[in-house]
């Protein structure tokens, strides 16, 4: 575990070479200094996008023609065709997700006017009623009874009641039983709530100063090892799938879903090929001002090693074809794969945030 949250961090340190160098500039974060200027010279080293996207598609290119290789040697033309459509939708799938995002918006905005409407109308009616019968109902029993009104709406409850005969008793414990037991939860939850205040009360500000402080560090140090043991996991996750596509019809599925997957993610940080003309306005608008990159190069060089690592975990199989991957195996690459879209998406609005 240890080693896959040294190769999160690290990945994050490449990713984030601005935010890595800001950050040394804190006090106690100086030991960053070197790190944020070895990715920044990482990233001044590497290739232009325009080479790396050539590179991309020599090797989108190669990993096609390993895979209709492999379907022809065992003679399984569903391998071929289950990578073609996985890889389609996979690289896709981000769009699809925006459209999605503005029809649901849609919906949910109609069933808000519809709501209103509903609640308007019975706001209606139930003036309407109280207007024209429960009010001529009152002053008729008041004109009638005067004082002694409260014979009439004893009479009113005799009459519910007796119509509604057995139900309404059940009902009413029912409820009363409810009631007793949430009276009972919050008379506990104040009780300790004013049980604790008092005790806190007793121990001085600057103890508990002293307390949040090193929570706060402890609890800051955790959440970061968790961040890096997440993305380290996804990166080993990525190269797994490309270790096992060409395996049977799940390891080209896996293999698939990688290509496709980084493949999204680059058309996503970095506008490839005019990529956001696909999407929606709003969500164009809010790509361009949150995860655009000028120059998304370590991201285009992840994606040409991930291509790279399918080609070849493809033509392993070309000789004898290996073992597919697991049931268990597929479904965590899957959840991994769907994690790390959100998790790179993340990583580059950092990036571009800290770098403004």
């Amino acid at each position: 575990m240890s080693a896959v949250v040294v190769l999160g961090a690290v990945f994050l340190i490449a990713s984030l070479p601005d935010g890595t160098r800001l950050l040394a500039k804190r006090p106690g974060w100086s030991w960053l200094e070197g790190p944020g200027e070895a990715s920044a010279a990482l990233k001044a080293a590497l290739p232009p996008v325009a080479s790396l996207l050539t590179w991309i598609n020599y090797a989108l290119a190669a990993y096609l023609v390993a895979l209709a290789l492999v379907s022809w040697r065992h003679k399984r033309a569903d391998l071929v065709r289950w990578g073609l459509g996985v890889l389609v939708v996979s690289t896709f799938v981000l769009h699809g997700i925006t459209w999605l995002f503005v029809l649901g918006r849609f919906l949910v905005r109609l069933f808000v006017a519809f709501v209103r409407g509903a609640v308007g109308l019975i706001a209606l009616v139930g003036t309407a009623i109280n207007e024209y019968v429960i009010q001529p109902v009152v002053g008729l029993f008041v004109f009638l009874l005067g004082d002694l009104v409260w014979i009439g709406v004893l009479i009113v409850v005799v009459v519910v009641l007796a119509i509604l005969g057995d139900t309404w008793p059940k009902h009413l414990k029912r409820t009363m039983l409810i009631v007793g037991v949430y009276s009972v939860v919050v008379g506990v939850v104040v009780g300790i709530a004013l049980g604790l205040r008092s005790l806190f009360g007793l121990i001085s500000g600057r103890f508990w100063q002293v307390v949040a402080s090193i929570g706060g560090t402890v609890l800051g140090c955790l959440l970061a090892a968790v961040v890096c043991w997440m993305v380290g996991r996804l990166f080993l996750d990525q190269i797994r799938s490309g270790a096992h596509a060409g395996s049977g019809r799940r390891g080209v599925v896996m293999g698939a879903i990688a290509v496709g997957s980084t493949l999204a993610v680059l058309m996503l940080v970095g506008n490839v090929h005019g990529a956001y003309a696909l999407y929606p306005a709003g969500v164009e608008a809010w790509a361009r001002a949150v995860v655009l990159s000028d120059a998304p190069k370590l991201d285009a060089t992840v994606t040409l090693l991930v291509i790279g690592l399918c080609v070849l975990g493809v033509l392993r199989n070309l000789g004898r074809m290996r073992a597919e991957p697991s049931v268990e195996e597929f479904h965590r690459s899957l959840i991994f794969t769907i994690i790390g879209v959100y998790v790179a998406g993340s990583i580059a609005a950092l990036d571009k945030e800290t770098s403004n």
